[in-house]
């Protein structure tokens, strides 16, 4: 069954790339549990997002992204409070 343009579950139920068929979740519960992971400041995200986070908080604001760890393909990204877990959890049920 075909997620999304990146990924896909398996008869087995684990979650792969469409890409390069890489494992990225062990199943459609944790479907990112084995994507490598970034987490950098909120200004990476490029010259739309150039503003400094202090100016409109006091909590430090990250940037974090789930990559596919076969090809690299980019699968998920965020911008959140640095100090918080991730806010979008979600699984494929």
């Amino acid at each position: 069954m075909d997620v999304d343009l990146n990924l896909t579950v398996a008869a087995d139920g684990h979650v792969g790339c469409r890409h390069c068929g890489a494992r990225v979740g062990t199943s459609s519960a944790t479907p990112l549990d084995l994507a490598r992971r970034s987490e950098r400041p909120s200004t990476a995200a490029g010259p739309g997002v150039h503003a400094d986070p202090a100016r409109f908080t006091d909590r430090p604001i990250a940037l974090r992204q789930a990559f596919c760890p076969g090809c690299l393909v980019l699968l998920h990204t965020e911008i959140v409070p640095a100090d918080e877990p991730t806010y979008r959890e979600w699984s494929l049920r």
